[in-house]
């Protein structure tokens, strides 16, 4: 009997449903003025610089990840009370965000060189395009 009451209110509510009328409502478009304006206009020029400004926000977003566990493992080694296994694992902490801040800081410097390279800006890609296409 719960079994069937179960599955009884859950279908009774749903025949309870009103309609949504969403034919007679029209909702305003985005692109008007707003925070989100600047995206209507995308195209495969203007996507460039906006993967520029991401890959800059991912750098950034993990030299603070890095220097927080940086500063993790050192609050970890000050109330570690001299015990040598918890200072072990603050000191392995510090190594680890180090050697992170370390991969970052040439990764960025590698990738800069590699667009430098080829003419390229890191704050202003540009997707190529097939002439003629």
């Amino acid at each position: 009997m719960k079994k069937y009451l179960a599955l009884l209110v859950p279908a009774a509510y749903l025949t309870l449903a009103f309609p949504a009328l969403a034919t007679t409502t029209s909702i305003n478009s985005p692109c008007g003025a707003g925070e989100f304006s600047p995206l209507c206009n995308l195209t495969a020029g203007s996507i460039g610089p906006l993967v520029g400004s991401l890959l800059q926000f991912i750098f950034v977003i993990a030299v603070l990840v890095a220097l927080f566990f940086l500063v993790y493992g050192g609050f970890r080694w000050l109330v570690s009370s001299g015990d040598k296994t918890q200072v072990a694992a603050a000191r392995e902490h510090i190594v680890a965000a180090v050697i992170g801040l370390v991969i970052i800081f040439l990764s960025y410097f590698i990738l800069t060189i590699i667009l430098a390279f080829f003419g390229i800006d890191l704050k202003n890609l540009s997707i190529p395009t097939i002439p003629g296409a």
